[in-house]
């Protein structure tokens, strides 16, 4: 009987010793990805008997302005040095890059130009650039272990590091801000099908013969 008492008030006092904790809000709430705008740029260095890009620099120019193609918000920006402004390398840097957008379906008019101040004798670039959308870094610290929590509870960075992955992979984050828009449907596709529904016959696709399944109870 005395072991009982001992053993209940035990239970008693390990109860008392937990508190009550609430649940942590989903991670998709407390580490949140953040879509920010960033400028992606490339410098082109004139020299005095042209642009004379080297085959390295032109497949980096070309890289660069496929990026642009792809995921370039607003126009790209062509800023010249004022101390280059009327030379021919600067011209060849235009037709450039005029010449790649057009091979990209991309007009002309989505090119801006500008200028900037330069000091003279200097090697001053053109600069070309663009803004685009990119999901901010996600800083994860080091959690704490769920054993050392009386109520089970995960730790507040729980999480972090799949939500930082997963930012990380998104290729464009404009589908974090709204999704895509709908393409129209195909016309042909449903008056074959609503003919075929009037007919009583399948609607559906003929599956190919490779893709049938058979089983058998043997």
């Amino acid at each position: 009987m005395k072991t009982l008492l001992l053993c209940g008030l035990a239970g008693v006092s390990l109860a008392g010793c937990s508190m009550y904790q609430s649940s942590y809000a989903p991670t998709d709430q407390r580490n949140k990805i953040t879509v920010a705008e960033t400028i992606e740029r490339m410098e082109l260095y004139v020299q005095p008997t042209g642009l004379n890009l080297s085959a390295r620099d032109q497949d980096a120019l070309s890289d660069f302005l496929y990026q642009y193609a792809r995921d370039g918000q607003g126009p790209l920006y062509m800023n010249i040095p004022s101390n280059a402004a009327s030379g021919m390398g600067v011209s060849q840097a235009n037709a450039a890059i005029a010449s790649r957008l057009q091979g990209m379906g991309i007009a002309g008019g989505n090119v801006q130009t500008g200028q900037y101040n330069a000091r003279s004798g200097v090697n001053a670039p053109v600069v070309v650039s663009y803004r685009r959308l990119t999901t901010a870094p996600i800083d994860c610290q080091m959690g704490a272990s769920l054993t050392h929590t009386s109520t089970n509870q995960p730790y507040q960075n729980f999480g972090c590091a799949q939500t930082a992955n997963l930012a990380a992979m998104i290729d464009d984050p404009r589908q974090l801000l709204a999704p895509y828009d709908m393409g129209n449907s195909s016309v042909e596709r449903r008056v074959t099908v609503i003919g075929k529904y009037a007919a009583g016959e399948p609607t559906g696709a003929t599956r190919p013969e490779g893709q049938e399944v058979s089983a058998s109870s043997e």
